[in-house]
């Protein structure tokens, strides 16, 4: 099940996978893959907890789910000047901050999703790829769901203004 509401400044989601059998466990792996507008990927900063932590570059490899490379990030903010794609493990609390547009736009992990890709096909005009950056609420790792279990993930979008 999959429930959006809105608000003036907010959008709510929530995501709930269920299995509804009685003797068969599966496993699931989530993601919400949001392409987010931005003025310029040369005027985006995107904070959150990401310095120390690990991250999959998944430039690297043969780019199947789970290739790429294991790395350490060393930034405290991330900007975007290559081709980009990577999941972070343990982050969960992105802020994109637009100063084209004097806009922040906070992405709420408040259940399940414990991890943050960030992807963008940066030098790729024919894309769009100065335009967009796609920031998705990730549970990377999977979940097995007995029968009769479930699993939810909320995230919420908040816009603000840069201060």
């Amino acid at each position: 099940t999959f429930t959006v509401s809105i608000t003036n400044d907010k959008l709510d989601t929530s995501m709930k996978v269920e299995n509804v059998g009685s003797n068969d466990a599966f496993d699931i792996q989530a993601a919400l893959h949001s392409y987010l507008s931005v003025s310029s990927i040369d005027a985006l900063r995107i904070e959150g907890s990401w310095k120390d932590r690990k991250y999959l570059n998944r430039l690297v490899g043969d780019n199947t789910l789970h290739a790429g490379e294991v790395c350490m990030e060393d930034r405290d903010v991330i900007t975007i000047g290559e081709p980009y794609d990577r999941i972070y493990c343990g982050v969960n609390d992105p802020v994109l901050k637009d100063a084209g547009r004097g806009k922040s736009l906070s992405i709420l992990n408040t259940k399940g999703y414990a991890d943050t890709l960030i992807w963008n096909p940066y030098g790729n005009d024919e894309m769009g790829y100065k335009k967009f950056v796609c920031v998705e609420s990730v549970k990377y790792d999977p979940v097995t769901l007995e029968g009769g279990k479930s699993w939810t993930g909320d995230m919420s979008l908040v816009v603000s203004n840069i201060v």
